[in-house]
C-alpha cells in the first residue's frame, strides 16, 4: 500500500485509491509529492540470525559487516542488504562465499596473495537460505555457519 504525502502542507493522500498517477498530481497541483512504499528487505515477523560478513580481499576499503539474515532469504536479498549497509558497495558487484567447514573455515589463516585458495565455495544469487533450529543457517544441503565471505569487484 502506497501513501503519498506533500512536503509543504503535510497532507496525506492514499495513492492506492487513485488509479491514475495523473489524478494524484491533479489533487495537489504544483506541490512536491513523496511516495512511500513498504520494502521487504527487513521483514519483522520472520526468524533471523546475526551473521558476520568478512571481506577477504587484501588492500580494499571493505571490512567486516554484521547483518541479520532472515529465514527464506535469497542470496540476492542478503547482497542487497549488505550494499545498503555500506555505501561504498552500492555501485559494485558483490559475490558471497561460504566456508566448506563452517566451524574451522573462519579460523584458518589466509594466504595474502590468494585469499580464495582454500575452503570457500560461491553461493549463487538464486539459492535460498533457510534457518534450521538445530543446525543454524543452511543453503540447500550445505551448512553456512555464522561467518560468510564476500568479494567485491
Amino acid at each position: 500500500k502506497a501513501v503519498v504525502s506533500t512536503q509543504s502542507t503535510g497532507e496525506i493522500c492514499e495513492a492506492s485509491t487513485y488509479a491514475d498517477q495523473k489524478l494524484v498530481a491533479d489533487v495537489c497541483p504544483g506541490k512536491n509529492l513523496c511516495k512511500f512504499e513498504k520494502r521487504e528487505l527487513d521483514p519483522v515477523e520472520k526468524g533471523h540470525v546475526d551473521v558476520t560478513f568478512v571481506n577477504i580481499q587484501p588492500c580494499t576499503p571493505f571490512f567486516k559487516q554484521h547483518l541479520k539474515v532472515y529465514d527464506t532469504d535469497l542470496v540476492s536479498d542478503v547482497i542487497a542488504r549488505l550494499k545498503r549497509a555500506d555505501r561504498k558497495l552500492k555501485s559494485r558487484s558483490v559475490e558471497l562465499y561460504r566456508y566448506v567447514d563452517p566451524e574451522k573455515g573462519p579460523r584458518q589463516l589466509l594466504a595474502f596473495d590468494q585469499p580464495m585458495l582454500w575452503n570457500k565455495r560461491r553461493l549463487t544469487d538464486t539459492s535460498q537460505i533457510q534457518l534450521c533450529p538445530e543446525q543454524g543457517l543452511k543453503s540447500g544441503i550445505n551448512q553456512l555457519g555464522d561467518t560468510l565471505c564476500y568479494v567485491v569487484s
